[in-house]
């Protein structure tokens, strides 16, 4: 029984050590794509692959132990130790090839994979019988610990890059395009063998009583996982920055909180006459502030709107917007010919302008009166390189993308056959994008260290953008939804909600499909429910703020950068069309209680308002050069743009190759449009925009082009050359995972 019991515990062993190894070797190939991975997420994954390796080693070791007399009776060369080793690695690549095979067998049909999938099977039998006999060779030569840790590593990377060569899973200088690539990394794999080798053999000869020493295995294996998780820690980044501030504050003067929800459409607020309960504490703190019940931002998408918040400016003002001179090429050409004749790389990267600095922002006016000026943002589109973050002392941009693990790290691979850790990551805000609790630890942290002085703090919550996974609490809170509808949309094989989604909204956006209501009560249901969540931490917010009893001398404003569709125009997703659904956002002001205002303005305003009110709120000098006005005064044209940018074009198609300007005057709205598909609707017998007009009221249209184009005469737009964005391989993964890059 002991023996057996001694046999059960080698194994375990053995195979602990094989598995922690492949995290180990997989941990660092992430490390190449992301160097700064979520520490806690790098311990949950070599913990995960410690407990296969148990389970594993228990299951092999209770075998071996019935075998073990069969082995002894035909007096096998090697023993069972040996052959245990040769099975975990022949299991690990046995794996790695049953997941492509089963990858390509349910999407393609083709009989090369086939064919290098049984090569690759080949291969596993012949590492379980052949390697033992290396390790019976190298355990005489005292260096079998070693010896099985230097082929676990390259027979790992001959396998699977061989299996995801060119899939964009790894770095370019990690692919193999060609055999001779191939023969080089396995040769450069030897060599380090016996680099590994020379070093442990001279490191014995000087040192003879390494072999006495008790557990020297565990000791090492102990020693190098440690300095790795350091190493790993010490690498990551937090994605923020903090800068000093010294000089006199602001005397008397309020604290300015300004709260955007992405995506979060007026008409989906129980405030504002929605059917559901989304935000009871929105609402409680609407009746005691005032509300716009007509508020309309300034583009469709995340960045020309926060822009125009913070400078006062529509996007042809500010400049921060799509990149849109390809459309004056011909829209026939394909993508790749398209980008050669404008000079810029393929993709995101040179498509958008970022946000300047010849803008001066809200932020940058309250922080030379002496405002201490917070923003922690959970969208990428508000993130720093995108310039929105000028003026702020203190930036809190931290981002996780754990999907990168479901990629690279096969144990994630093939329980995503069975799970999907891509949704579970995602309602608590580790991939594409952080929840409110999130936003919410960063912010109170940042709060109780500065609210004895004014500030200006800026949050951006991202819940209410796809995809709409909301916390579990919150998944079903407006009703039990039956995913089996979307998940017809995944292909087979696939479980994630997020892929099916994705995979609906492309469909819809493109054409080739038309949403049902059962799909769109199923997608609206998750939405709300992320409203709802939303709400519930914006109470606690306002809880924060009146425990540290600056609740009363804040003036709060909360709004939305844009909405969403959900059908409307044939449209999902936002960022490419001016209709109401993704245009009127709410707006709620609580005014400080040394200044009470109360009620609902029926009137329509802009988000370019905002600048100007809150610097006459505070007695500051306006801009003279901005668009917005005082909202109790404001009466100027109502206007909204969209620029296409190739980006767009690529991940939507051709039906988006124009740009468009909307204007609001009495109850119709103009849609200009580049390519001479105008717009004219009756909002107030037509809220839905379902009846274009404008063949029966030319008249009408052409007043309102006139005011679009005096407004566009009455200045020069600014020269955005030298401002487009550079953005990060994170960064254009992010935005690739929430529907903005092909």
């Amino acid at each position: 029984m002991g023996t057996s019991q001694h046999t059960v515990t080698k194994n375990i062993f053995i195979w602990i050590l094989g598995w922690l190894s492949l995290g180990l070797a997989e941990e660092g190939l992430r490390f190449t794509i992301d160097p700064s991975p979520p520490f806690l997420m790098v311990l949950f994954t070599l913990l995960i692959y410690s407990i296969i390796g148990a389970l594993l080693g228990s299951i092999f070791g209770a075998m071996t132990s019935f075998i073990q007399p069969l082995f002894r009776r035909l007096k096998v060369p090697y023993n069972l130790i040996h052959f245990s080793m040769a099975a975990c690695i022949a299991a690990i690549i046995f794996l790695y090839v049953l997941l492509f095979l089963l990858n390509i067998g349910l999407s393609k049909n083709t009989p090369i994979p086939f064919l290098k999938s049984i090569m690759l099977f080949v291969l596993c039998i012949a590492v379980l019988f052949l390697l033992p006999f290396f390790y019976q060779r190298m355990e005489r030569k005292g260096t079998l610990f070693i010896s099985y840790l230097s082929t676990l590593f390259p027979l790992w990377v001959i396998t699977s890059l061989k299996l995801n060569r060119n899939k964009g899973l790894l770095p370019h200088f990690l692919q193999i395009p060609t055999v001779f690539h191939l023969t080089i990394l396995i040769l450069v794999s030897i060599l380090c063998f016996f680099i590994v080798y020379i070093l442990l053999s001279i490191s014995k000869r000087y040192s003879p009583k390494w072999r006495n020493i008790p557990f020297r295995k565990t000791v090492l294996l102990s020693f190098f996982l440690i300095f790795l998780l350091l190493f790993l820690l010490l690498k990551s980044e937090n994605h923020q920055y903090a800068k000093d501030k010294t000089g006199n504050f602001p005397q008397d003067k309020p604290n300015i909180l300004l709260i955007t929800m992405d995506t979060t459409r007026a008409d989906h607020l129980s405030c504002y006459g929605y059917e559901r309960l989304t935000t009871p504490h929105v609402d409680r703190l609407s009746r005691e502030a005032v509300l716009y019940k007509n508020a309309y931002s300034t583009d469709s998408w995340t960045l020309p709107s926060h822009a125009s918040i913070f400078t006062g400016k529509y996007p042809s003002k500010h400049a921060a917007h799509a990149y849109s001179d390809f459309l004056n090429i011909d829209p026939s050409l394909h993508e790749t010919e398209k980008e050669k004749q404008l000079n810029m790389p393929p993709g995101i990267v040179s498509s958008i302008f970022k946000l300047s600095e010849e803008n001066l922002t809200l932020t940058e006016i309250l922080s030379e009166k002496g405002y201490r000026t917070a923003g922690i943002i959970g969208g990428n589109f508000c993130s720093s390189i995108f310039g929105l973050s000028q003026g702020f002392d203190f930036y809190n941009e931290t981002f996780f993308n754990v999907s990168k693990d479901v990629k690279i790290f096969l144990i994630y691979q093939a329980l995503s056959f069975f799970f999907s850790f891509e949704d579970f990551f995602a309602q608590y805000g580790y991939i594409q994008k952080r929840i409110a609790s999130q936003l919410n630890n960063a912010a109170f942290k940042w709060l109780e260290k500065n609210h004895e002085q004014p500030f200006f703090l800026f949050i951006n919550y991202f819940d209410a953008h796809r995809p709409y996974i909301p916390p579990p609490a919150y998944n079903g809170y407006f009703g039990e939804t039956d995913n089996s509808i979307l998940m017809q949309h995944n292909p087979r094989g696939d479980v994630s909600y997020i892929t099916a989604e994705t995979n609906l909204v492309v469909s819809v956006v493109k054409g080739s499909h038309q949403l049902i209501p059962e799909e769109k009560e199923c997608v609206v249901s998750r939405y709300d429910g992320e409203i709802r969540y939303l709400d519930h931490c914006l109470g606690l917010l306002l809880e924060k703020l009146k425990a540290l009893r600056v609740y009363d001398n804040t003036l709060i404003i909360i709004t939305a950068d844009h909405g969403e569709a959900f059908g409307e125009h044939n449209q999902m997703h936002h960022s490419m069309t001016l209709y109401e659904e993704v245009l009127h956002v709410p707006l709620i002001i609580k005014y400080p209680s040394t200044s009470p205002r109360k009620g609902v303005v029926e009137k329509r305003v802009s988000l370019v308002d905002l600048l100007p009110t809150v610097l006459s709120f505070l007695n500051y000098p306006i801009p003279p050069e901005i668009d917005g006005e005082i909202l109790e005064n404001s009466d100027h044209p109502i206007i909204a743009e969209n620029y296409s940018s190739l980006w767009n074009y690529m991940v939507w198609g051709k039906r988006f190759h124009r740009d468009l300007r909307a204007i609001y005057q009495g109850k119709e709205k103009y849609i200009w449009s580049s390519n001479s598909l105008n717009e004219l609707y009756d909002l107030e017998r037509d809220s839905r925009e379902e009846e274009n007009i404008v063949g029966k009221f030319p008249h009408k249209a052409e007043i309102m082009q006139r005011t679009l184009d005096q407004w566009l005469a009455s200045f020069e737009p600014p020269k955005t050359e030298g401002e487009k964005v550079k953005i990060n391989k994170s960064t254009e993964e992010a935005l690739r995972a929430l529907g903005y890059v092909k």
